[in-house]
């Protein structure tokens, strides 16, 4: 019966040509997943909500409020300012 070459052994019995490739290629690729999973972590902490989106959607909400008239300019600047922090909210 033929084995074909090397008596059906590729590469003499070595994988990749070395008789430790296996072991170079599994490391390789736990690599490989080690970078994916950091990626993805790190990914998934950079799109945290900052405080600069909140305070550029309450001065969106102030601008509104300020064209339909429900606030007058005085208090629209009084507003503006404590959201960004310039100064406290006054009774």
């Amino acid at each position: 019966m033929y084995r074909g070459f090397n008596g059906g052994w590729a590469h003499g019995g070595y994988t990749f040509g070395f008789p430790w490739g296996g072991l170079v290629m599994g490391i390789v690729v736990l690599a490989f997943i080690a970078l994916a999973v950091f990626l993805a972590v790190r990914m998934g902490k950079s799109r945290k909500i900052t405080f600069t989106d909140s305070t550029d959607r309450g001065i969106d909400v102030l601008i509104d409020r300020y064209t339909r008239g429900e606030i007058d300019a005085d208090k629209f600047r009084e507003m503006k300012d404590v959201i960004e922090g310039k100064s406290k909210i006054s009774s």
